[in-house]
């Protein structure tokens, strides 16, 4: 026990400031029969932690209750993490002020605006509304021209303020509440003003018909004219504005709230929105489209794109010449870079960046773990080193191509764990586990048989796919010609192969050996490829789950980390998902690919490439800079 001179002399504070401390109950001193104050060793403890607490800038407040945590327990760390989260989200805000500012400031000091931006794209430029998700030109009209986002995302996969300004989630991740740029002059581009009955109307009408990125929200709950309370089926907060970035739209109630066939609707007024830019005109025949700016509706910025153009082309080799022509600055495809073998054609090319970063899909082969041989783990790790993944690189991607890692999520997304090491191919080693086994060619035909003698012959399905089946069953071939080399025999499922509906009811069925799928995960949201590997969700449902884990711990962990409050927790239980998948070899990625989203150089500069995006994004407008 400590008298308060002697407390005041190990502490360094003057015996006033003891007193103060005592009033906000920071120390517990007690009382001697003769009436002076003594204390304790955990009173200096308390004390010189609270000094350390305000330095590192919390307040009173929220230092007292970060100190009558136990120290050294859960509750205490996760305290400390919970301050670090908020600090964090304080910096992204301030991030994006920041560059607010910047972006004015950038253009006051130059003349460079640009007059007339040209993307080309390889896709048809119709249907021409909001609503419509319908190929690249249908994502690209939405996320960047006509509509007004709730958020966006950087080039680092950070979630930014857009439309929503600000936002807080509780504890357990159920409810948040949320700021909209509601009474910043945002303008439809009819005229009508941007209030929060849009953004009230769109939350309901997104619920009501399955429209929009916003299947975990149960109801809303209007605060004031420029906040909207969120509340969710479950801790699905964090995950929610993972799918809310980039994707989640603001429709006009004005004219949506009278329409009775939303998915069909395709008057003008279908194109309506709040965006940075409105569509001006259409011509169907030349499949070219007409945006002009709308400088009161930059969220971000000053806008430095006057006019943008979207030419359609046939296809990507078209479209690279029109680039090599200097027809059109840049190239858009929501998700899908250009092919390898055409980027071939442009690289090299005086005055075209290649547009080159790590693509955040990949193609992927599961193990049908209902049946025999998928259900040994001794058989996937042992066909795992049959595999020629520098061949698959190869097929895939070309010379830009790299052997996968073992954990499935690509480096470039969110959680990536390169602690897993890559993928191996060794074909005598395949050969030596398969007859360890017990998978050993009973009847000498050439043909390994499984392990009670009966007959092998894998079925392997590649995912049914109208614009890219020339790719799966390239991949395809590789890896039954693998499997083939160390005498597993195996085969196409023609079936599957030729019919998108037999597919889907063969891989959600568990009828496979091998599935081959792709997946771009971490583009859009938080679920990744992982969701697809079950077989079945907590309450039975099956849709859009095209695997066979059962496993009740892998069902768990899936639902940890969609349902985590920050990105630590999401992090940590994607790394233990990552390597539940490397342990048990229950699915394998095919290749880590380079994707590219060329651009021209000689025009313009500010171009910033954003992964599986490319040039042409949400923050184009704001960047670029006439030469």
């Amino acid at each position: 026990m400590y008298r308060m001179k002697q407390f005041a002399a190990m502490t360094g504070m003057t015996q006033s400031k003891i007193r103060f401390y005592e009033k906000h109950g920071l120390v517990l001193s007690d009382r001697m029969e003769n009436g002076y104050r003594v204390f304790t060793p955990e009173d200096a403890f308390r004390s010189n932690a609270f000094r350390v607490l305000l330095q590192y800038g919390f307040s009173i407040s929220e230092a007292i209750e970060m100190l009558d945590a136990k120290q050294d327990t859960a509750e205490f760390r996760e305290s400390l993490q919970e301050q670090r989260q908020k600090l964090e989200h304080e910096r992204i805000l301030l991030d994006y002020r920041q560059r607010r500012i910047e972006s004015v400031l950038d253009v006051l000091e130059t003349d460079g605006k640009v007059d007339e931006l040209k993307v080309g794209i390889a896709k048809a430029v119709t249907p021409r509304t909001l609503m419509s998700e319908s190929g690249a030109y249908g994502r690209m009209n939405y996320n960047a021209f006509c509509a007004g986002t709730f958020l966006i995302k950087d080039a680092d996969g950070v979630i930014q303020p857009n439309l929503m300004t600000d936002w807080e989630i509780n504890e357990d991740g159920t409810e948040m509440v949320a700021t909209f740029a509601t009474d910043q002059g945002i303008t439809w581009h009819d005229g009508e003003m941007l209030t929060m009955d849009d953004i009230e109307f769109t939350c309901n009408f997104s619920m009501s018909n399955g429209a929009g990125y916003m299947g975990e929200l149960d109801h809303v709950e209007r605060l004031s004219d420029t906040q909207l309370k969120f509340f969710f089926k479950g801790p699905k907060a964090f995950y929610e504005m993972g799918t809310m970035a980039i994707f989640q739209r603001v429709y006009p109630k004005h004219i949506w709230e009278n329409v009775e066939d939303p998915d069909n609707y395709a008057e003008p007024e279908a194109a309506i929105g709040c965006g940075p830019y409105k569509l001006v005109s259409y011509d169907s025949d030349a499949q070219v489209s007409y945006y002009e700016a709308v400088p009161e509706n930059a969220f971000l910025g000053e806008l430095t794109v006057d006019k943008v153009t979207v030419q359609s082309y046939s296809d990507e080799t078209t479209l690279m010449m029109a680039m090599m022509n200097g027809d059109i600055d840049a190239m858009y495809n929501y998700a899908n870079p250009i092919d390898a073998d055409v980027i071939d054609t442009v690289k090299g090319t005086p005055d075209i960046d290649l547009g080159e970063s790590a693509f955040s899909g990949c193609y992927q082969m599961e193990y049908g773990k209902d049946r025999a041989p998928g259900n040994d783990q001794a058989f996937r790790e042992a066909a795992s080193f049959a595999i020629d993944y520098n061949q698959l690189a190869t097929t895939i991607n070309g010379e830009y191509g790299k052997v996968p890692g073992k954990g499935v999520i690509p480096p470039s997304c969110k959680g990536y764990d390169e602690s897993l090491g890559s993928l191996e191919f060794d074909a005598d080693k395949a050969a030596e586990m398969l007859d360890e086994a017990g998978y050993k060619d009973v009847d000498g035909d050439g043909y390994r048989e499984l392990p009670d003698g009966s007959p092998m012959d894998l079925s392997v399905i590649p995912q049914y796919s109208s614009k890219s089946m020339d790719m799966r069953n390239r991949i395809a071939e590789v890896i039954m010609n693998s499997l083939d080399k160390v005498g597993i025999k195996n085969h196409v499922d023609n079936d599957s192969l030729s019919n998108s509906e037999v597919w889907e009811d063969t891989v959600t069925k568990g009828n496979y050996d091998i599935s081959i799928t792709l997946t771009t995960s971490g583009v859009a949201s938080y679920s990744t490829a992982f969701r697809y590997f079950m077989g079945e969700l907590r309450d039975g449902e099956s849709s859009w789950l095209w695997g066979t884990i059962r496993d009740d711990s892998f069902r768990d962990t899936y639902y940890a980390m969609t349902q985590a409050v920050n990105d630590d927790q999401y992090v940590e239980n994607c790394k233990k998902l990552q390597n539940y998948v490397a342990d048990t070899m229950a699915a394998e990625a095919l290749c880590w690919e380079t994707a590219f989203f060329p651009y021209r150089t000689d025009k313009y500069t500010g171009w910033e490439n954003y992964p599986s995006w490319g040039a042409v994004h949400a923050t184009t407008w704001y960047r670029l800079t006439a030469k």
